[in-house]
């Protein structure tokens, strides 16, 4: 009789929130939308019968030129998800060793213990900071293959300035893959896209889904050195990303300026939404965002998710802790409008 393998006994899946709520703040998705012209004549013409082009050569292009990067250099990915599974699969051995700084997103873990890697988890500060030093050393004292890690961060909302990133790269030998997803919110003269190549052991990994409004066709970068680009290329699906989210992702990402109001949108709703929160007075900690979300520390956590709930507004609880998505004008103040109910409860 067939069993499933030893390591997959222990998983527990990902299960996002499921339901019919109104406002939906809990998955940092962006709230821009589309200019639905624009997706109807990028798709026109599209042949559906035939396989996409195994290197999405236009998108990666547009994306190139976006961001002042190589596109020899680039390999696009069906989401971020596909790309951290590929390099926990391709770059990595068995029983290699891969550090994750908690909190951080769960799928680095998830998909390194996948495909059995050992994963140690390095908790960050009571302030949810990360002490650069402290990684370096960690790393170089117990054999680290890789590191993992976002920046900003998801789900603190914080950020690790570009001078000690390099500090690190540069550190250890270790192979230090950075998800810069909501980099776009905060400043690109801190992102490491330009200086991706410059390393041997650095992967930067960026996405469509929060500042191109795309998440719903999965589509993903991963920048590297030419070693590494070669690499991902080789082991990734042959026809890894469709054609419809070649062809959308392209007319996206050549549109600078709807790609720059759509994250200047999204950076003043979050303001508005960080300051409106601050003046509730109603949490322990809110924390400084550089993301499309707020963090922030509460003892009544579960108390106010739940209430949240039955308001049809629903947002993200982790513990102690609640990130909360920047939406709409109209959603942020329902959301804030609930909130002063449960607080006068």
């Amino acid at each position: 009789m067939y069993q499933l393998p030893e390591k997959l006994k222990n998983f527990t899946p990902y299960e996002p929130l499921v339901g019919d709520y109104k406002i939906r703040l809990d998955v940092n998705e962006s709230f821009v939308e589309v200019d639905e012209e624009k997706i109807i004549e990028a798709v026109r013409g599209v042949s559906l019968n035939r396989y996409p082009d195994p290197y999405a050569t236009d998108t990666v292009n547009a994306f190139s030129r976006l961001f002042g990067v190589n596109p020899a250099l680039v390999t696009a990915g069906s989401g971020l998800d596909e790309l951290i599974g590929l390099i926990a699969a391709s770059l990595l051995e068995k029983g290699d060793k891969l550090l994750c700084l908690t909190p951080d997103f769960s799928m680095y873990a998830f998909y390194s213990r996948l495909y059995e890697l050992e994963v140690a988890e390095l908790p960050k500060s009571e302030d949810m900071t990360v002490d650069i030093r402290a990684v370096i050393d960690y790393i170089n004292k117990n054999n680290v293959k890789a590191l993992m890690f976002s920046n900003p961060c998801n789900p603190t909302s914080l950020g690790i300035e570009k001078a000690e990133i390099r500090r690190l790269i540069t550190s250890t030998g270790a192979l230090v893959v950075l998800d810069e997803a909501y980099m776009d919110f905060w400043d690109e003269s801190e992102s490491m896209l330009s200086e991706a190549t410059d390393y041997s052991n650095l992967i930067v990994l960026r996405t469509c889904s929060k500042s191109c409004s795309l998440a719903g066709i999965r589509l993903g970068f991963a920048v590297a050195g030419e070693k590494i680009t070669h690499a991902l290329r080789t082991m990734k699906s042959p026809f890894n990303v469709g054609v419809l989210t070649q062809a959308i992702g392209a007319a996206a990402l050549s549109d600078a300026e709807g790609y720059k109001r759509s994250v200047q949108a999204v950076k003043k709703s979050t303001l508005c939404l960080y300051n409106a929160l601050t003046e509730l007075n109603m949490f322990g900690r809110i924390f400084e965002t550089r993301t499309n979300f707020i963090f922030i520390k509460t003892e009544r956590a579960r108390e106010i998710y739940e209430e949240l709930l039955r308001k049809s507004i629903a947002v993200r609880c982790f513990g102690g802790y609640l990130r909360i998505s920047a939406g709409t004008e109209e959603e942020n103040s329902a959301l804030i409008c609930a909130l002063s109910e449960i607080k006068r409860k």
